[in-house]
């Protein structure tokens, strides 16, 4: 019986040190779950910001270029002529967060 106990100990010391792993592994999966939400809420608050700005630019009849900051995020708007013709405006929409990295940009072509 003496053998038996040590071999009770053993047994509980592993099952004990097994689920510890499997409790510390589900509590990274939720930490992990909890980033990729406030990246994916982050990234779509930035989408919606960067195509009202694109679609103001586009209603205005001389858009020009500037930079403006929005709840967390710096919209920065780039107006110029098309390369290829004068008559078309390229406009380029960057959203940055308040440390410079760009989150997304848009870009696209209008008439003048």
């Amino acid at each position: 019986m003496k053998n038996d106990e040590g071999f009770i100990l053993i047994s509980v010391l592993i099952a004990l040190g097994i689920f510890s792993l499997l409790v510390l592994a589900i509590g990274q999966e939720i930490n992990l779950m909890g980033k990729v939400g406030r990246s994916s809420a982050l990234k779509a608050k930035a989408l919606v910001d960067a195509v009202n700005t694109m679609e103001a630019l586009k209603q205005e009849e001389r858009p020009v270029s500037g930079s403006e900051e929005k709840e967390g995020f710096i919209i920065e708007s780039k107006v110029k002529e098309f390369s290829f013709s004068s008559q078309i405006y390229e406009i380029k929409v960057t959203v940055e967060d308040k440390n410079g990295k760009e989150i997304l940009s848009l870009q696209t072509l209008r008439e003048k």
